[in-house]
């Protein structure tokens, strides 16, 4: 749960809806269950929702450039000519 509140302070959105997820479907995971058909089940939903979680992560640190990370670069390059020039 900690770890939960963790990512609803920073996380996006869609971090923030896979980590629920994940929250929930562990929650879900009865290690007490007697019946093995439905322990596996629940584990391979939260093997599955912890993929899913990763992969959004993956997906929100993306290091592929975007449109507004470019501006970003041109006035970091200027802001270094600039104190260069000084």
């Amino acid at each position: 749960m900690g770890a939960l509140h963790g990512v609803r302070l920073c996380g996006t959105v869609p971090v923030i809806a896979a980590a629920e997820d994940l929250v929930a479907a562990t929650s879900d995971l009865e290690l007490n269950e007697k019946n093995g058909e439905c322990f596996q089940q629940q584990a391979e939903a939260v093997v599955a929702a912890q993929g899913a979680f990763l992969d959004v992560c993956r997906e929100d640190l993306s290091y592929a450039t975007k449109r507004w990370q470019l501006l970003r670069r041109y006035k970091e390059r200027r802001f270094l000519r600039q104190q260069i020039g000084r």
